[in-house]
């Protein structure tokens, strides 16, 4: 098998969701947890902004989940949430296309925004909801990823279409979402266990454990470091469609490292475009 990554295609599936609302929120509250006090008291002002489909202001971890929740109102950003990288078995890669809008260019598109001076603050207010869920997005390795073969000439669409057996998840998407087994599945952690977890992360994966990671600023290169985080341990550790402990403890352990990059990498950026507001 090799992976090819000169191109790319977005395969559209109702069911691409990332991470469930308790990953997104581990991003957000270590994200929370790194916010200089300027930057914090900026963003907290932005999230009181009105808008569609948010009548009510939102917590800043409950508004990094908004952007699944909206979905059934709309389809307009649908494709916002994964870019599908291929990785091929054989030449099924070949005369790919890309896509766009993606997760990649909606990161840039936001991120724009939350940077443009002349931008309202309800503009700002609805670009930060979104890209505090696109900084969860990119980082789970399923939203990065078309697995394409024989038995998936149309890829498998995050792997949304690649099966699990003797499973708990029907698929392998499905599985990344729920953090690969670290939460009960079909269940929202409580604000203390949220911020348990997200202390407990961060003591394990410190800022210097991503020295290198968080110096590239370019979602595209993001992109490109889930999707190999999930050839390896996705699809080249799961046999016959089946998962095996080691396999889960190793995917638990990626899911736990993406999450607190994610919610470093969101500081991060947020820090440096609010520091003086």
């Amino acid at each position: 098998m090799k992976v090819v990554l000169s191109v790319f295609i977005i395969i559209l599936s109702p069911s691409l969701y990332a991470w469930d609302s308790n990953g997104h929120k581990l991003v957000a509250e270590i994200a929370y947890e790194n916010l200089t006090p300027t930057a914090k008291k900026a963003v907290l002002q932005l999230l009181q902004t009105p808008g569609p489909w948010y009548p009510h202001p939102l917590s800043f971890s409950n508004s990094a989940a908004w952007a699944d929740w909206i979905r059934p109102n709309t389809s307009q950003y649908d494709t916002w949430h994964y870019i599908n990288l291929p990785y091929c078995d054989g030449d099924g890669c070949l005369n790919q296309t890309t896509i766009s809008p993606n997760i990649v260019t909606a990161i840039q598109v936001d991120a724009a925004i939350l940077q443009n001076k002349e931008a309202s603050a309800g503009e700002k207010g609805a670009a930060l909801r979104f890209y505090l869920h696109w900084l969860g997005d990119i980082h789970q390795p399923m939203h990065t990823i078309s697995y394409y073969s024989a038995n998936y000439p149309q890829g498998d669409a995050g792997g949304n279409r690649y099966l699990l057996q003797d499973s708990d998840y029907p698929n392998l998407h499905a599985f990344w979402d729920g953090g690969c087994g670290l939460w009960p599945q079909n269940t929202n952690l409580n604000k203390k266990k949220i911020r348990a977890l997200a202390k407990e992360w961060q003591a394990l994966y410190p800022p210097k454990e991503f020295a290198a990671a968080l110096t590239d600023k370019e979602p595209l290169n993001w992109a490109k470091d889930s999707h190999s985080l999930a050839v390896e341990y996705a699809y080249e550790a799961v046999s016959q469609h089946s998962i095996t402990l080691k396999a889960q403890k190793n995917a638990q352990i990626v899911c736990e490292r993406q999450i607190v990059l994610a919610g470093y990498r969101l500081a991060q950026n947020l820090n440096a475009w609010y520091a003086m507001s």
